[in-house]
Order: C-alpha cells, then sequence, then structure tokens
C-alpha cells in the first residue's frame, strides 16, 4: 500500500498536463514519465485531477489539495495497512460519491487522503475500483484501453489478489528469480525496470550483504524512519513469457513482500482481469 517509488517530486513536478476530449473515451491517454511512471486524468466528484495510476497503491489516495474540495471533511472511517518496507500507516478512509475515468462513472469507491503536496500530482488512482472492468496498459501507443470484447490470448499471467475488507486490493504473480521461484507484487508505481527483493533471499540466492552499496532513504511519511537498500545484481528475473538478464535489484530489509517487481517487464501492452485473476500478454 502506497508504495515508497510514488514520491519522487523532482521527477514528477513535470508531469502535468492538460486535459482533452480523450478522457472520457474508452482509450485514456496516458503521460508516461522518462521515470515509467504513469499519469492517468480523472475526475472525482466533478473535480478534475492528474493521478498516478498504481497497480501498487492498494486504494485510491487524494493529496491535500485535492480532497479539501471533496464533499467529506472527516470520517470514523479508518485504514491500518503497511507500505512495502514495513512502515505502518493509518489513513482515513471516505467513499468518492462518484469517479469518471477512462468515460464510465464508478460510484461509491473507497479512497484516502494524506496531508502532502507534490506539485502536478493531485494522488493515485489504483485497482479496486477496476476490480469488474478489465483494462489493458498499453506502452507503446500511451494507452489505457477498456476493451469492448473480453481479454483472451495464449500468454496469460495467474495473478493473486490481497484486499483488506475489500476496501483495498493488491496484485501479485509468481516469477524465477535465478534458480528460485517467489512471489512478488506488481507495482506500476514503481516506475520502469525496478526490482527489490527481500533482504532474506540473499543467502538463498548466495549473495553476501558485504558486497553490496548501502542506500539509506527517509521514509516520505515518517522522516523518523530510515529504510535500508542494498543495491546488488541477480542472474535473471523472469516468468513463463518474460525475461530480463541480469537486473539491478534492490535487497530491502523490512520488505513485506519476497519481492516487488514493476510491470513494464512483462510486456508492452497488457491485460487485466482482476476478477479472475489474470494478465494477459497482448504485444
Amino acid at each position: 500500500m502506497f508504495t515508497q517509488s510514488f514520491i519522487k517530486k523532482s521527477v514528477l513536478a513535470a508531469s502535468l498536463f492538460l486535459y482533452s476530449s480523450a478522457v472520457f473515451a474508452q482509450k485514456t491517454p496516458v503521460n508516461i514519465l522518462p521515470s515509467g511512471h504513469l499519469i492517468v486524468q480523472a475526475e472525482v466528484e466533478g473535480k478534475k485531477g492528474n493521478f498516478i495510476f498504481d497497480t501498487g497503491g492498494g486504494v485510491n489516495l487524494f493529496l491535500n489539495n485535492f480532497s479539501k474540495d471533496l464533499s467529506q471533511k472527516e470520517s470514523y472511517n479508518f485504514l491500518t495497512s503497511f507500505r512495502a518496507t514495513g512502515e505502518q500507516i493509518t489513513v482515513p478512509m471516505f467513499k468518492s460519491k462518484e469517479i469518471t475515468f477512462n468515460g464510465k462513472k464508478f460510484k461509491d469507491i473507497w479512497y484516502a487522503t494524506h496531508n502532502m503536496e507534490i506539485k502536478g500530482i493531485d494522488g493515485l488512482i489504483s485497482l479496486p475500483m477496476l476490480y469488474d472492468t478489465e483494462f489493458i496498459i498499453d506502452y507503446t501507443t500511451k494507452e489505457i484501453v477498456f476493451p469492448k470484447e473480453k481479454l483472451s490470448g495464449k500468454k496469460v499471467v495467474d495473478i493473486q489478489l490481497s484486499t483488506n475488507a475489500d476496501q483495498s486490493l493488491d496484485i501479485t504473480t509468481y516469477i524465477q528469480v535465478n534458480d528460485i521461484k517467489i512471489n512478488v507484487l506488481l507495482d506500476s508505481g514503481a516506475g520502469n525496470d525496478s526490482f527489490w527483493l527481500s533482504e532474506r533471499l540473499m543467502s538463498t540466492l548466495g549473495i553476501k550483504k558485504e558486497g553490496l552499496q548501502l542506500m539509506e532513504k527517509k521514509s516520505e511519511f515518517n522522516p523518523a524512519i530510515i529504510n535500508k537498500f542494498y543495491k546488488g545484481s541477480v542472474n535473471s528475473v523472469s516468468n513463463s513469457f518474460a525475461k530480463v538478464d541480469k537486473p539491478n535489484v534492490f535487497f530491502v530489509e523490512g520488505l513485506i513482500y519476497e519481492g516487488k517487481t514493476s510491470i513494464n517487464w512483462l510486456g508492452k501492452k497488457l491485460g487485466f482481469n482482476l476478477k479472475e485473476k489474470k494478465i494477459y500478454i497482448l504485444d
């Protein structure tokens, strides 16, 4: 939930772009930043905004400058969850009356708020509201598509769903790292070519911490928390249809998953059916 990679102020400040009528078509344009972050447009209770499309975000999240104009100001509902690094976070929960995204209206969708500002970004659009809606992320045409026909294809990746009281939703899948099989969070909010592995896997992979570069980062939500990342590499990351040789990886202390990766390495055109727990590789 609220994966660490989505808050990169120097990168995202350049993400602001103008609305067009295409926002309300079946195909909506995506601004793909050089970092690989996906920026989409949506309208929440009549208010337009620019959002990171984040498959690892868990729940829609609206930042302060955007959420202050929404109808609900206070809520006794809340969600306590954990970020990828194990940091506990508690956020107030609200229900949006209506969200218009890619020409479709979604009603009574849970969202969280946080008192943070990022120039040009109003928050995250995440997976829960798309549970019943198939969608395609097309990196080549830079679009998100709601297909008219049911998704199908020979290249199918099984995914697993993680939810909390049906308020949040994350997806994971199994991949190979060298010769071991692990379960990883699929996180479009990580940008491109991001591979995080649990520090627990280092001994299994025969990697010694002493030979890696240590990087320490303060949490964007709580500067008192410092996360440790060890930069290294592995021989390969793969599944049945994709393989990345010699990728750079970070071994992360306290990672709550066996691993966490971006999604771009899976293919250039990805179709998602959350309800049936499938990703179709369509390129």
